[in-house]
C-alpha cells in the first residue's frame, strides 16, 4: 500500500500522515494538501505523470514584503542566534524559538514581518519594546537581551528570555474563572511591574490577558510577566501631550481601554493602566468582560448606559474588598480610581493569596520621581531601588 503524506501548511514540506508535529516548525501540522507516494513504474513503462498537486514545488524563501512563518528556521541571526522553530505567528510578526549559540541559552526571537519594515510607526513600537523591557531587569517584566536587523529584508528582531507556560488569556479560556487567590497574586505581581514602569514615567497602554504571561515555578506556583511594551508611552504634562500627540490617534485594545484612552485624550497617566488591569481582574474572576465593546466608539456608548454588575454578584466567593478594588479600578471617572499603582498594590496587600505563587518579590523603596522625557535626569534625583523581600 502506498505511504500517505500530508504537506505542512507552515513549512511546505510533505510529512508522513501519522506525524502530528512538524519536525521543522515543531507545531501541529496543518494540512495544505494530501499526497500519495506511489511506487515507481517498471523501466519498460513510462512513469505516469504525477498529480498536479504533487507537482507544486516547495515554497521558495520569502522575498522582501512576503511572510512565511518558517522562513527563518535553521538560520543564524547576527552571527549569534540560531532559529530552531516557530512559537507563534501573528498579523505583525512571528515569534521563534532559538538558541544563543555562544552560551547555549534558549531564547525567544520576535521578528517584525518584512512588509512592515518600512512602517516607521511599527518599527518605533519594536524599538520601544526593546528599550523598555531591556532597561529594567524586573522579575515581572519580560527581559529583552538584544535588538537587531535581518540582513536580507532589513526588518528588526528582538531577542527575549524564553518563557515556559501560558498567557493569562489562555488560562481564562481554559478555566473560565481563575481561582481567587491566584488572581490576587497575579494582580500584585503585575502591580509590582507597573510601580516600576510608572516610576520611570512609562505607561504600558495595552495591558490585556494576552500580554500577561504566567510562568510555572518549580514549586507549582505562578510568576506573572508583563509582555509587549510596544505601545508604551512617556507620561508628560497635559500641555506637552497636546502639543506632541496627533489628534484622533487611538491605540490599544478597546475591550481593556480606559475611557480617556478610547477618546484619544493626550494627557494619559498611570490610572489608564490601572483601569486596564481592573478589566483584566474582572474577566479573570467572572469569566466575562463587563463591556462587550470591540471599538473605542462602542465602548463609550456602553459606558454611558449603565455600570456593570460587580464581580461578587456573579461570583459570590469573591472577597468584598477585592470586589470593591476591581470596581474602583474600572470606574469611568479617572479621579475616582486609585491614585497610582502603589495605592492599588497597598489595597490588595492585606488580602489572602496563593502562597505557592512568586508573589511580588520586590518592593519599591522611597518615593521615586518620574524623570522628564525631554530632559536628562538630574544627578540630585532620588535613586530608585528595588529590593527583594526577605
Amino acid at each position: 500500500m502506498a505511504e500517505r503524506f500530508i504537506r505542512c501548511q507552515l513549512c511546505g514540506i510533505p510529512h508522513p500522515a501519522d506525524v502530528r508535529e512538524c519536525p521543522v516548525t515543531h507545531r501541529p501540522i496543518v494540512a495544505a494538501a494530501r499526497v500519495d507516494a506511489r511506487p515507481s513504474a517498471p523501466p519498460s513503462v513510462p512513469p505516469p505523470l504525477p498529480p498536479a498537486k504533487v507537482a507544486t514545488p516547495p515554497p521558495l524563501p520569502a522575498a522582501r514584503g512576503q511572510t512565511s512563518p518558517a522562513m527563518l528556521v535553521g538560520k543564524l541571526l547576527a552571527g549569534r542566534y540560531r532559529v530552531t522553530g516557530v512559537i507563534a505567528a501573528g498579523g505583525m510578526g512571528v515569534v521563534y524559538d532559538g538558541v544563543q549559540v555562544a552560551l547555549g541559552r534558549r531564547v525567544a526571537i520576535k521578528c517584525l514581518h518584512p512588509k512592515y519594515a518600512t512602517d516607521q510607526s511599527a518599527v518605533q513600537r519594536f524599538q520601544n519594546e526593546a528599550m523598555v523591557s531591556g532597561s529594567f531587569g524586573h522579575p515581572h517584566i519580560v527581559e529583552v537581551f538584544d535588538l537587531g536587523w535581518l540582513d536580507d529584508v532589513r526588518a528588526p528582531f528582538l531577542v527575549m528570555e524564553r518563557l515556559e507556560g501560558e498567557t493569562l488569556g489562555q488560562r481564562i479560556q481554559r478555566e473560565r474563572r481563575v481561582a481567587v487567590p491566584r488572581v490576587l497574586s497575579i494582580a500584585r505581581q503585575v502591580l509590582s511591574a507597573l510601580v516600576a514602569t510608572h516610576a520611570r514615567g512609562i505607561l504600558h497602554r495595552d495591558l490585556k490577558p494576552d500580554n500577561i504571561f504566567l510562568v510555572s515555578t518549580h514549586d507549582g506556583g505562578t510568576r506573572a510577566k508583563v509582555l509587549d511594551f510596544g505601545l508604551s508611552k512617556a507620561m508628560v504634562p497635559a500641555e506637552d501631550a497636546r502639543r506632541l500627540t496627533r489628534a484622533g490617534i487611538v491605540m490599544g485594545t478597546p475591550s481593556y481601554m480606559s475611557p480617556e484612552q478610547a477618546t484619544g485624550e493626550p494627557d494619559l497617566d498611570a490610572r489608564t493602566d490601572l483601569y486596564s488591569l481592573g478589566m483584566i481582574l474582572y474577566e479573570s474572576l467572572t469569566g466575562r468582560l463587563p463591556y462587550a465593546a470591540r471599538t473605542p466608539a462602542a465602548l463609550m456608548l456602553e459606558l454611558r448606559r449603565a455600570r456593570p454588575a460587580p464581580p461578587r454578584m456573579l461570583r459570590p466567593e469573591v472577597p468584598t474588598a477585592l470586589d470593591a478594588a476591581v470596581m474602583k479600578a474600572i470606574t469611568p471617572e479617572r479621579a475616582a480610581r486609585f491614585a497610582d499603582a502603589l495605592d492599588m498594590q497597598r489595597c490588595l496587600a492585606t488580602l489572602p493569596h496563593d502562597d505557592n505563587d512568586d508573589d511580588d518579590p520586590t518592593t519599591l523603596l522611597g518615593a521615586p520621581t518620574a524623570p522628564s522625557p525631554a530632559a536628562p535626569e538630574p544627578e540630585s534625583q532620588p535613586m530608585q531601588v528595588f529590593a527583594r523581600k526577605a
